[in-house]
């Protein structure tokens, strides 16, 4: 089975690899030395999981107070957690990890964005600055699209990983403007970045599941 799976793979031309696929192979080492630590002094895939999306809470009332830096340094930490949890979870159970905690990754990461925009959007709100207000808003709209145009569409079984702002990207954006006191610059370029994706995304499908 796996030989056949092995040569017909070979048929097929390599995909471009993402700048995420590209970062989790640069890091592969310095992860799966802090995954292996992690699992060696009884932490969990799943708790590592939750501890991040905890960590976020935290670092979302920071933001709602004005306290952008001590966000950022935050988030910085917690964030990693993300490239943990994927990782502990593989060398768990031997390179298959478990339905459940992708489920549970994917929700917690969901969360953790909203807790954070929600952060900002209550911040700009007490400011009175409802234009910047609103760009936040359009921004987690636009996550959420991303998101669930990448769930539509390996539903359908298509490759997902394109556009110009995912995940990564995103908090890419957002951490160091937030270290520098600046997180309205990050609300613009995921408000326009996000739904750029999104589009990108509709596209592909409308492409790939287009009746012949």
């Amino acid at each position: 089975m796996n030989e056949n799976i092995s040569n017909n793979s070979s048929n097929q031309p390599e995909k471009p690899k993402t700048f995420s696929d590209q970062c989790r192979i640069w890091f592969r080492g310095f992860g799966e030395t802090c995954s292996r630590f992690l699992l060696k002094i009884g932490l969990t895939a799943n708790t590592v999981t939750i501890i991040g999306c905890a960590g976020h809470i935290i670092a979302a009332y920071l933001a709602a107070t004005g306290h952008f830096t001590w966000a950022g340094i935050l988030l910085v930490f917690f964030a990693v957690t993300d490239f943990f949890d994927g990782t502990m979870a593989r060398l768990s159970t031997g390179g298959k990890g478990t339905r459940f905690g992708a489920v549970l990754d994917s929700c917690t990461d969901r969360y953790a964005e909203f807790f954070i925009f929600g952060g900002l959007i209550y911040y700009y709100a007490v400011h009175e600055d409802y234009l910047t207000m609103m760009v936040a808003y359009i921004a987690i709209m636009g996550s959420i699209l991303v998101s669930y145009t990448r769930a539509k569409g390996e539903i359908e079984r298509l490759d997902m990983k394109l556009g110009i702002m995912s995940r990564l990207e995103r908090y890419l954006f957002l951490v160091p403007c937030l270290l520098f006191n600046i997180p309205f610059i990050a609300m613009w370029a995921i408000a326009i970045g996000s739904h750029i994706t999104a589009i990108q995304r509709i596209q592909y499908m409308r492409k790939e599941l287009k009746e012949n």
